[in-house]
This record gives structure tokens, sequence and C-alpha cells, in this order.
């Protein structure tokens, strides 16, 4: 018997379930995370021919808050995604027919987080830098950092939010909005090395998915070289793994030799570490996690360990559906 998905929205503009009453309106919905991007995005499309939406006066907008979940009715293990809270950033209206179009990110569209400011940061460390922008919009942190510490860093001419993008950029760790409103800021190479949370096999691999896989030389690199102090030392990277042998030296000149270590992990990752990916979609599953560590095996060349990049969940007339997108985990770190 197949499992019937279940649709829960929670409009707290007026802290009101309208899961019954907008249901039968809904057209789709979908929902996408990135590891690497600080806001969840979601998008819901509404079939609105009879104006019951758009009239009804609970209905402000931009800015307007609401939960949204996806389950199973009657399933045992329980599935189900929740996201967390959205905040509308977009409303589209096409007519005719009738449709709106809502689109919100999970974080409060603050103001606050978008002006720019210049400030140095002294004698504090990564995460006490991160916990001060945190504190100073309301905000709690998620995930561990890296133990590092800055004699002074500056933010200049940066909004709180591009500051942020920029310190996980450039010290090697992963920034956004996790699904409780907290501000995540992870290192990559605690994730890297975390347990192994699905092992996949060809045979077994939930229903067997259409899988696709990629391996890519191309914008890779060997040699990775990050700057730091005034007498000109570089932290170096080695990637063994490449058939390249271009060098690529990054622009950020560092205090330390730690803090310009992370400095050229940094360098590696965004060029080399998704030069092997893997995608397929499974039936809707809510325990699929961004930042998992998954292992597959059956595939050859392609077996090995992978980590969940991007999630994208979709619910329509074809059902609930998981969209999973992967980079391949090396074997042992480019040192």
């Amino acid at each position: 018997m197949p499992l019937r998905p279940y649709l829960s929205i929670i409009y707290n503009t007026q802290n009101l379930d309208i899961s019954g009453f907008i249901r039968s309106f809904v057209l789709d919905i979908s929902i996408t995370q990135r590891l690497t991007d600080s806001a969840t995005s979601l998008a819901v499309r509404i079939r609105d021919d009879e104006m019951k939406f758009q009239q009804d006066p609970m209905f402000n907008g931009i800015g307007d808050s609401l939960d949204v979940e996806l389950f199973y009715e009657n399933h045992t293990p329980d599935r189900r995604l929740s996201p967390g809270r959205f905040y509308l950033d977009r409303v589209e209206l096409s007519s005719p027919p009738d449709v709106i179009n809502l689109q919100a990110i999970n974080r409060p569209l603050n103001m606050a987080l978008s002006t720019k400011k210049t400030r140095t940061f002294s004698n504090v460390s990564l995460g006490g830098v991160v916990n001060a922008i945190a504190s100073s919009h309301g905000l709690s942190v998620s995930g561990i950092n890296e133990n590092i510490n800055f004699t002074n860093w500056e933010q200049k001419d940066k909004s709180d939010l591009e500051f942020l993008m920029d310190l996980a950029r450039d010290f090697d760790h992963v920034f956004r909005f996790d699904n409780q409103g907290r501000i995540y800021f992870q290192s990559w190479e605690l994730l890297d090395n975390a347990n192994t949370a699905w092992v996949f096999d060809k045979s077994n691999i939930l229903d067997r998915p259409s899988l696709r896989f990629t391996l890519s030389n191309s914008r890779t690199y060997k040699n990775f070289e990050a700057e730091y102090g005034t007498g000109g030392g570089t932290a170096n990277l080695v990637d063994p793994f490449v058939f390249s042998t271009d060098t690529v030296k990054g622009s950020v000149v560092y205090e330390t030799f730690e803090q310009a270590r992370l400095g050229a992990r940094s360098l590696w990752r965004r060029s080399n570490a998704s030069s092997q990916l893997v995608e397929f979609t499974i039936e809707g599953n809510g325990l699929v996690q961004l930042g998992d560590n998954f292992f597959l095996s059956g595939y050859g060349k392609f077996d090995g360990n992978y980590q969940v990049q991007e999630l994208r969940n979709s619910l329509s007339d074809n059902g609930w559906l998981t969209e999973v997108k992967g980079r391949k985990l090396y074997e042992e770190s480019p040192g």
C-alpha cells in the first residue's frame, strides 16, 4: 500500500494551523537545503481561483512567518521533515488562472544582518567572533569550530551576513541557519570525519533509484598556498589524488601558520572537494540530513564515502520525493 504524504502548515502571523484549509489548494511545495548556503528556501504554489487566500485579512505578505512539515500518515518509523520556521521574502501572483507563489527563507528578514559596518575583533577566538555577532542579533549558535585565535581581524565595510560567509570560506567552515533558526558554524574537517549515517549497496539502496556519478578534473589544482605573517611565510597543501599539476595561492594574508593551514585547506575545498559527485532521488525521507556521511558500494571506482551537500524535498501529484546531491569524501585527507 503506497504511503500517503501529509502536509502541515502553521501560519505564525496568526498562530493558525491552515493545513486543512490550504491543503486542497496547494499545487506543489519544495524545500531546498544546501550545506554551504546561509538559508534554506521554501516555495509553495497555491491555486487561488476563488481568491480565498489573497483576500484573507490574515495574509500580510512579506515578513509573515510559517512552519512547514512533511510526513507520512500512520507510518512507523517516522520520516518527518521539520525544516523549521520560514519568513516570506517574495510573493508572486499570476493570473489567469490565479496562482500564488510564496517564496521564503528560514532566517528572519533582519535588516541589521545586512547593514554594512567596519570594526576589528581583537584577542578573540573564531568561535568568540561568531558568538558575538549572533548575540548582537539575539541569535544562538550551533556547530563546533576550529580552535584558532585572532590578534586583530577586521570586518571592513561588510554586513554581518557577508562577514560570517567570508569567515566560513576563509577558515574552512560551513555557515548557514539551521532548522531551529540558529547560526550553524561548523568545521568542515569535523564534518568529513563524522560517523557514517547510511550504508547503501547497489542491490538494496532504497528501492534502487537511478544514480548519476560525475568525476571531473576541470578547475582542480595540485598545490595550495596560503600566506601568513609579515615575512611571506606560507602554509602548503598538496592533493595527490588529482591529475592537475597547477598551483593556486590565496589572496588572504593570515596572522599565523595555523590560520593559514585552514586557509590552504579552504582553497583546496573550493576547487577540488567537489570533483566527484553523486545525485539520486528517493521516496520522501526527512531522516536524510544535510552533512550526513554515507557509503555506496557496488559501483566499482565510484564506491566510497560520500557526504550530503544538497537536499530538495518536493511534494506534488507525484508524491513526496527527496533529491540528494553528495560529494565523495577522500579516503585520506590531502596533506
